[in-house]
């Protein structure tokens, strides 16, 4: 079964200079972007030369479902604009021993096993994966190992930090 990860009804779109992206688990509604309410912000996104962004909600919108038929494991939601592509994975919890990072990754794996099974990576100049948590925006201890091991896995380059700078 092909995978749409482009449905129109998951996405949203914006030129905004600064927005952020919302999820407001542990509802059921999918990631979403916002212009106005900081205090929901999770990630938040520096697009200073205002280029057309689609964010697309992926968990809560497009169904990944694993050979048993129950839900796979999924980011939050992907950015696409000019050839570029980042996915995104959304933490609001303080965790200790980085427990939330070995989370986000595994979820981002999973999602981009799929993407790629169902989308040509070869259109995309620059392919990234985020991990933002609000609650710890600078993740201090160093994941040089962790980010060389995901990108040696998916291709994607791995970021954990809150803000993600579109260029």
């Amino acid at each position: 079964m092909i995978i749409n990860f482009f449905d129109a009804n998951c996405q949203s779109q914006t030129n905004q200079p600064k927005f952020g992206i919302c999820d407001d688990s542990p509802s059921e509604n999918p990631a979403y972007i916002n212009i106005d309410d900081y205090s929901k912000w999770i990630a938040i996104v520096e697009n200073n030369q205002e280029i057309d962004v689609i964010f697309t909600a992926i968990d809560n919108c497009i169904k990944i479902l694993r050979s048993d038929g129950t839900m796979d494991n999924r980011c939050d939601g992907m950015l696409t604009y000019n050839n570029n592509l980042i996915f995104v994975e959304l933490k609001t919890r303080k965790y200790r021993n980085s427990v939330w990072i070995k989370e986000g990754v595994d979820q981002l794996k999973s999602t981009i096993s799929v993407f790629i099974s169902n989308h040509d990576l070869a259109i995309y100049k620059s392919i990234i994966a985020y991990i933002a948590n609000s609650k710890k925006p600078h993740f201090q201890s160093s994941q040089i190992t962790r980010m060389q091991t995901f990108k040696k896995e998916t291709g994607f380059r791995l970021i954990i930090q809150n803000t993600i700078k579109l260029s």
